[in-house]
């Protein structure tokens, strides 16, 4: 077994989920990338981001979910009614046309 495949075998015993394990190393290696040594790796980096988990240096608390901001329409838009929009979501029309064959 590989030191990093053993790193990860013992990280995972900190944080069960694959995809937040590697949000987490990624943002601390990022972090480390930023102050670190330029004659460090990658590798090494995140190797050291994956002791610190391990470590319990590392810490994270879950947050409520993100919706987008509901805004009022603009006046000036001919197609709003003035009702609430959702920035960046398409606006679906509830009418359907059907022709007879």
């Amino acid at each position: 077994m590989s030191v990093r495949s053993r790193l990860l075998a013992e990280a995972e015993k900190q944080i069960s989920n694959p995809f937040l394990m590697c949000a987490l190393v990624s943002l601390r290696t990022r972090q480390l990338m930023m102050t670190g040594n330029a004659n460090t790796s990658t590798a090494q980096l995140v190797d050291s981001a994956l002791n610190e988990l391990i470590a319990g240096v590392l810490e994270f608390e879950r947050g409520k979910p993100r919706r987008p901001p509901l805004i009022r329409a603009e006046s000036g838009n001919e197609e709003s009614n003035g009702g609430l929009e959702s920035p960046g979501v398409l606006a679906v029309s509830p009418t359907l046309s059907a022709e007879a064959p």
